[in-house]
């Protein structure tokens, strides 16, 4: 299989040493729990130590974007993964809260300088949700690549300034 230059194949992603946060929304628990344990699962498949992957619950994705910026302020991670699932209803209220989320951890990750992973699902109904949550695999990769990424960008940068 042939990878785009910048990106990373799974076999190469190293967890190694990394501190990953995962914050979760506990509103459709049965979909963003599924989610969080392959997160979990992947994360220490990739090397990362079960005891640098710190959960957090929330009450719903609205509510991700700030415990997002609470837990950067009070300790130091590589990447966070934040973790939701919005179910389309009877009113634009999953819109509201779908657009929100996105904006606001979008925020809180340029705001800190760190990989924060969208991993807020935003389905029609129950059985699409319950199709996309190989999702959480995906997402704890992304956090995985996102890091090592910037770290090799970093020492890039670096090298060129010697």
């Amino acid at each position: 299989m042939v990878y785009p230059p910048a990106l990373l194949s799974p076999t190469d992603l190293d967890g190694r040493g990394l501190r990953i946060g995962i914050i979760i929304a506990r509103y459709n628990w049965h979909i963003t729990g599924a989610m969080l344990a392959l997160a979990q699962e992947t994360l220490v498949g990739l090397g990362v130590a079960s005891e640098d992957v710190h959960v957090v619950g929330v009450p719903g994705s609205f509510e991700l974007a700030t415990m997002a910026q609470a837990v950067l302020a009070h300790d130091h991670y590589d990447a966070l993964i934040c973790f939701g699932c919005v179910m389309k209803g009877a009113t634009r209220h999953d819109v509201v809260v779908s657009d929100a989320a996105a904006q606001g951890i979008q925020q809180v990750a340029l705001s800190a300088g760190i990989p924060i992973v969208f991993g807020v699902m935003c389905a029609e109904n129950q059985q699409q949700a319950e199709e996309r949550v190989d999702r959480g695999r995906e997402c704890a990769q992304t956090a995985v690549e996102m890091v090592q990424t910037i770290r090799n960008l970093k020492h890039k940068i670096d090298q060129q300034e010697s």
